[in-house]
């Protein structure tokens, strides 16, 4: 009969000897280990092996597929969370971002990465070309929109495309067809009594004019307080004819692209940028508002806003983004970021110059030629 196997337990000697190993393996890991979590990493690109230090990068995307590039490089590694990408093992110094798709507008981005230190970024890409949702005042049996006195052939969004089938009639009649209420409700936010809609025609209207800057209007000012815009403690401010991105919180929460490491001029215009040099120093001697200190940081109460150098009829914060703004200017609605390092990146939403905005329910409605429509803003993986 087979005898089950015995299992001896080592002796004393032989178990001092097995920790002893172990000790001796874990001094010589532990230099390696903080070697490489402190950021240093050995180069091997030269003839010469040497040390380099290396910091990181986290960008977050609000599009599921996109690509990333880091100086002209695809990050092939996955992403550490669902919209996220944390790059490692970045050389100290300058490097350039791109996040893309064919669809998509192109975010770029040059960013400074310091050694040991990881630095974050928000990119966003709206559609080449804009996706509207039609809303009309009756819809087909089956839902969708209706345009009476419209041929079949006629192109009703030629500067976009229809999320939705629509369904164009040359006639009139409508006791087929059924009502539609958030028809109702989109015509109502356009109204001149509707405290919603902050377009150009219902400010000239209440004689706010809020932002001509060609001054060429006689119209008085209105003695009526403005709504504030806000979204947490961004707040939107106009003043000398430019609008600011202004933080209302404490230092301890301010956004991290409000803020440099504290370094001379010089430095902060290279790594930066020359015009985030001269607003610090602008801020420095100003007493209205006044920088901020945080340890080794220097942030700003205030980001000023790209325009295009365009007179601005509307803005808004984008729809569950306190970190972009919706401008309507001259030629269309933009979309730009309050992150100012290197540049801000501003891209267009929907082309036009004859259209009123309205941000409702984080949803962004446009009046243009008698048509009501949703511009959608998030945008399907392809």
């Amino acid at each position: 009969m087979p005898t089950e196997p015995q299992i001896e337990i080592l002796s004393l000697k032989r178990r001092n000897r097995l920790f002893l190993f172990l000790v001796l393996i874990f001094l010589i890991l532990l230099p390696m280990m903080i070697f490489y979590t402190t950021g240093y990493r050995l180069s091997f690109e030269n003839e010469e092996t040497s040390i380099v230090t290396t910091g990181g990068m986290y960008i977050t995307t609000d599009n599921l597929e996109v690509d990333v590039y880091v100086d002209e490089k695809k990050v092939d590694k996955p992403r550490l969370f669902r919209s996220a990408y944390y790059i490692q093992n970045i050389e100290a110094g300058k490097h350039s971002v791109v996040v893309q798709r064919p669809d998509l507008q192109t975010w770029v981005k040059e960013l400074p990465v310091d050694s040991r230190i990881v630095i974050e970024a928000v990119a966003f890409n709206m559609p080449l070309v804009p996706h509207v949702r039609p809303i009309t005042e009756f819809s087909t049996l089956d839902g969708k929109p209706v345009f009476r006195r419209t041929a079949s052939t006629t192109n009703v969004f030629p500067l976009a495309t229809t999320t939705v089938q629509i369904y164009a009639t040359t006639t009139n009649a409508t006791s087929t067809y059924l009502v539609n209420e958030e028809f109702i409700f989109v015509k109502s936010l356009f109204s001149t009594t509707s405290t919603s809609s902050r377009s150009v025609f219902e400010q000239m209207l209440d004689g706010v004019d809020r932002f001509r800057f060609a001054a060429t209007s006689t119209v008085a000012p209105s003695t009526t307080p403005e709504e504030l815009i806000e979204s947490g403690n961004m707040r939107l401010v106009e003043r000398d004819k430019e609008l600011f991105a202004v933080w209302k919180g404490d230092t301890s929460s301010i956004p991290y692209y409000f803020c440099v490491i504290d370094s001379t001029v010089s430095s902060t215009s290279i790594r930066y940028g020359q015009h985030v040099a001269d607003s610090i120093l602008e801020l420095l001697i100003s007493t209205s508002s006044p920088l901020m200190f945080d340890g080794d940081r220097v942030c700003r109460p205030e980001i000023k806003l790209n325009h295009l150098r365009q007179d601005i009829y509307y803005y808004n914060f984008f729809p569950g983004n306190s970190d972009l703004i919706l401008l309507q200017l001259e030629d269309g609605l933009y979309v730009t970021e309050i992150d100012d390092r290197a540049w801000q990146n501003t891209q267009l939403l929907y082309p036009g110059n004859n259209f009123e905005v309205v941000v409702e329910n984080n949803l962004i409605y446009i009046k243009e030629d008698g048509k009501y429509f949703e511009v959608i803003t998030e945008i399907e993986p392809i």
